[in-house]
């Protein structure tokens, strides 16, 4: 087997279906696009601001020669989001736990089987991961900005690994939206402005994770959700399809698939510690969770 395929068979190994190789190299383009969102001030927050700095491989690793993308499915249940819900990114083991060791996996195997460096990200670094798993092959970067593959839909976390070993590279796949607009049609909040242009100050997943007060605006905004929002992809025809994740860690402990107000309003220090810290919503703090979840219980009120 070549070095690739050795790899791919590997990753299939530890439950890495989703794998792909790509250059270093940005082009022109996705730079002037980071900066154009920088100047219409469009950035999140939780992002680098310096585009030349997510697109500089060579800082990271001088004798970078390629990186290779994995995606890990998520999806493992159906959230009834007429009820007070969190995302279903948040169902599950934390993803990072999952994607980290996955990643150490697969560095230690280059390192050990080829004498390779290899240094891995997961949300840990200002690396343009959809485009960069976009460039690998993995899928296509859609009209809301989430990577649609074609086994799991946008229900996929995203992880990167950069190496000083040359490994074929995977051909990058161009965007299959055509003219569908569904996504930015159902945006509850309009803060999917146009194609691949997103405005963070009123996407609701971002505001359920603001810890400054919320005006009353923003509240309504909220609705039910109290970490996350599911709806442009929820309606993304790619998703209709998107095949369950077979990863155990993923499989939901219950309760956050059936969320009890009174319980997060009510809980302990050692009961968010069993319960809110082993999903990735955890991260935020039990003060941001419990304010959410007063205000879905307002905007629950509102809409009986």
């Amino acid at each position: 087997m070549s070095i690739k395929e050795e790899i791919i068979s590997f990753a299939r190994d530890i439950e890495i279906d989703l794998i792909g190789f790509c250059d270093i190299n940005f082009d022109e383009g996705l730079i002037n696009f980071l900066k154009e969102k920088r100047e219409l001030e469009l950035l999140t927050g939780f992002e680098e601001e310096n585009e030349n700095k997510r697109t500089d491989i060579k800082k990271i690793m001088e004798d970078a020669q390629t990186i290779i993308a994995i995606a890990l499915p998520y999806k493992t249940a159906d959230i009834n989001t007429k009820q007070i819900h969190i995302s279903k990114s948040s169902i599950g083991l934390d993803y990072h736990i999952v994607l980290k060791e996955k990643l150490l996996k697969l560095c230690n195997f280059l390192i050990e089987k080829y004498g390779a460096k290899a240094v891995s990200f997961c949300d840990n670094n200002p690396l343009c991961e959809r485009e960069i798993a976009r460039k690998s092959g993995i899928g296509f970067i859609g009209k809301n900005n989430s990577l649609i593959t074609k086994k799991y839909g946008s229900y996929v976390f995203l992880g990167e690994i950069i190496t000083n070993i040359y490994i074929e590279r995977d051909k990058a796949v161009e965007n299959k939206c055509g003219s569908c607009t569904i996504c930015l049609n159902a945006c509850p909040s309009g803060a999917l402005l146009k194609p691949w242009y997103i405005d963070p100050r009123k996407c609701i997943s971002f505001l359920t994770q603001k810890k400054e007060e919320l005006t009353d605006s923003e509240k309504k905004l909220l609705g039910l959700n109290i970490y996350g929002c599911d709806t442009c992809q929820d309606v993304c025809p790619y998703n209709k399809t998107a095949e369950y994740s077979k990863i155990e860690e993923f499989k939901p402990f219950g309760w956050e698939v059936n969320i009890n107000p009174d319980f997060i309003l009510g809980l302990t220090n050692s009961e968010y510690k069993c319960t809110f810290k082993k999903v990735s919503c955890g991260w935020r703090g039990k003060r941001v969770l419990k304010r959410n979840t007063l205000i879905a219980l307002e905007n629950l009120k509102r809409n009986k």
